[in-house]
């Protein structure tokens, strides 16, 4: 019997060699092969009469075999086989394949499936002998990545192998997931692999989808629940004044709110850990700072750590404009030379600062944006027990929140600042491009350091298949460049540019001298351009709601109305429906919770960014299933773990 914490390497079947190949993929135990679930399946279940097999169609035949040969053609060997029932007969060809006549024994009968071909016969079939219990014939065929490089038929007999031996004994908590009407977990594997019906297949997913919820809510408690246990964090008492007076504007009451919880949570010895969210413009740079002057007026150090050198600059900046007495130094990769840590300040950098940590010893982190981090920039052991504030401008909705986040304190601005006028949005159809190109001729004509950006999903025209019509930014440089000649100043952003490149475009941007950016969603992080009043936003299809809206709050910053202008690659009636959320809100959560329930979290940003889609079967849109995955952690035992995943934690935590 296998358990499912059973090594590769002690499976009947699996020498050294395969297991090396196995483990090169990083499927070490019994629980990793099989959660590398088959990409499809081949629909070999209906069986006919070699009279009734028509040309195309995936059939299985229960014939003898009449004779066999091996013989030929081209350089290669053809092997060739004949097989009958009682309403005909049929020949059956295979390539290369020399052990098909030693394995097919003249008058026994098997099950062959394959598909017919126009001229009649059958090229390479699939053949196993007559049974109940088959793995490549007769049934609903599971097709495994190719990456693995290991034959799809030898992918298969291990698995059904391993189902057959699984050892349930150890899966005691089962009746909580079968009372929620979820199969067991050894039913789920044995249907994903090789389902008895197409219907149980997604019901058997569900399964696996359940215990991975219940995992990442288990383990968000937990995280809650070790958090609540550290009382060694530095207690900040406050100074006033709390607001200095180099702010020149109000908070919002949101903003006021936020600074409220995040002082009473430093306040106190247990480190805070909590998530500030508020769309883009929201104001939750102030926030942050307001928090680092009060760590250093006490004497300590503070971080704050950006996913890019252009976002990291442009808090530096923005710090030191709004606190001017506040000691602020920027960090940058090619600055990895020793700090000076004489004088209480705010670090600003980007990955940089990670291997500093432990030196600065900072009593409060700040994260802007931490999920673009990658998971294995995560704060050492040393620097565990500081003060952490994770800002996002991921709208995170209230189920989310609840469940997975619910390990995280949550602070949300709901408004943006008093000065900012709603960016006017439309959707346009391409007919009406020469217009728009019109308007902002007319726009820049009028003022000379107006701003418009153009946004491309890609870079380059892609190639593939379905494919070509998004938009690029090479290629729409280029059409604008033409199209307006000298009559405009032109700028191109993109992630593939060298940073002396990128350095010298945002140097031209933040003197004014750019009327008509073209750039990728680069911009939607980090670049601060109160200037900026148009915004084209190219294949909007290409994005979800959230990451629109994030874009679309580039614009209109210096208190100047702000418009938004989309482009659709698809006619597409779904992507008109969802589209027009956009135009009818500007509130940044409610559109989260629309794409929440038609696309799931991991379309909140759509096919381009994944912002906190970190589950492997779960999907986001599946409400219900995240309601019985919360009732099921709720009767779980305190000692319960996860036989199938382990060490699964989100990806968009502080905890991380």
């Amino acid at each position: 019997m296998y358990r499912l914490d059973t090594p590769l390497g002690a499976v009947k079947g699996i020498g050294p060699q395969l297991q090396a190949k196995f483990a090169e993929h990083n499927l070490l135990f019994v629980r990793d092969l099989l959660l590398q679930l088959p990409t499809r399946y081949r629909d070999l279940s209906k069986q006919v009469v070699i009279a009734a097999a028509q040309p195309g169609e995936a059939v299985t035949l229960r014939a003898r075999v009449e004779r066999t040969s091996t013989y030929f053609r081209g350089g290669r060997s053809v092997q060739r086989a004949t097989i009958s029932d009682p309403t005909g007969k049929l020949d059956l060809l295979w390539f290369n394949a020399r052990h098909i006549t030693q394995s097919l024994i003249r008058g026994q009968e098997y099950f062959f499936s394959g598909s017919v071909g126009s001229r009649g016969g059958m090229v390479h079939p699939n053949f196993e002998k007559i049974s109940d219990n088959t793995i490549h014939t007769n049934r609903l065929v599971p097709i495994y990545t190719s990456t693995l490089g290991i034959q799809q038929g030898r992918v298969r007999r291990i698995c059904k192998h391993i189902l057959d031996f699984l050892d349930e004994s150890d899966l005691l908590t089962e009746p909580l997931f079968q009372a929620q009407g979820l199969p067991s977990i050894s039913r789920a594997l044995k249907e994903l692999h090789f389902p008895s019906d197409e219907t149980l297949v997604v019901a058997a997913r569900e399964r696996l989808a359940a215990e991975e919820l219940v995992v990442l809510i288990r383990q968000a408690k937990k995280n809650k629940a070790l958090w609540a246990k550290l009382h060694d964090a530095p207690h900040i008492t406050r100074r006033q004044p709390i607001i200095p007076p180099s702010i020149p504007f109000v908070l919002t009451a949101s903003q006021a709110k936020a600074v409220e919880e995040i002082l009473a949570d430093m306040g106190r010895s247990q480190p805070m850990n909590r998530l500030l969210t508020g769309d883009v413009g929201s104001g939750k740079t102030v926030v942050a700072g307001i928090a680092a002057r009060q760590v250093v007026l006490q004497g300590l150090h503070a971080c704050l750590i950006a996913p890019t050198r252009v976002l990291a600059e442009q808090h530096a900046r923005t710090l030191q404009t709004l606190f001017p007495e506040l000691p602020v130094t920027l960090v940058m990769s090619a600055q990895r030379k020793k700090v000076s840590l004489q004088t209480p300040q705010l670090f600003v950098g980007t990955h940089a600062l990670f291997p500093l940590l432990a030196e600065i010893a900072p009593a409060l982190s700040i994260y802007d944006e931490q999920h673009r981090f990658g998971v294995k920039q995560r704060l050492g052991k040393s620097a565990i027990h500081t003060h952490r504030l994770t800002m996002t401008a991921t709208p995170i909705p209230r189920t989310l929140s609840l469940s997975l986040f619910a390990h995280l304190d949550h602070s949300q601005l709901t408004e943006l600042p008093l000065d900012r006028i709603p960016t006017k949005t439309w959707l346009l159809p391409e007919k009406k491009r020469p217009k728009l190109y019109d308007w902002i001729e007319t726009q820049v004509a009028a003022n000379p350091q107006y701003l418009a950006m153009l946004v491309c999903p890609f870079i380059d025209q892609s190639k593939e298949p379905g494919l070509t019509q998004i938009a690029a930014a090479n290629l729409r440089f280029k059409e604008v460049t033409k199209h307006f000649g000298s009559r405009l100043n032109f700028g191109l952003l993109h992630g593939r540019q060298s940073l002396a490149e990128q350095k010298d475009l945002l140097a031209k941007l933040f003197a004014q001298k750019i009327n008509l950016l073209v750039s990728t969603p680069i911009v939607e992080v980090g670049i601060d351009l109160p200037q900026a009043s148009t915004l084209v936003i190219e294949s909007v299809e290409q994005y979800g709601l959230a990451s629109l809206h994030q874009l679309r709050g580039r614009v209109g910053r210096a208190g100047q109305q702000g418009y938004c202008y989309l482009f659709t690659s698809t006619a597409s009636q779904t992507t008109t429906v969802r589209l027009q959320q956009l135009l009818t809100t500007t509130d940044g959560h409610a559109l989260a919770e629309f794409d929440l329930a038609n696309r799931g979290a991991g379309d909140l940003f759509g096919s381009l960014q994944h912002g906190f889609s970190f589950l492997r079967f779960a999907t986001w849109t599946n409400l219900t299933l995240l309601g019985q995955a919360r009732a099921i952690e709720e009767h779980l035992p305190p000692t319960w773990s996860s036989s199938l995943f382990l060490n699964q934690t989100p990806a968009l935590t502080a905890a991380n």
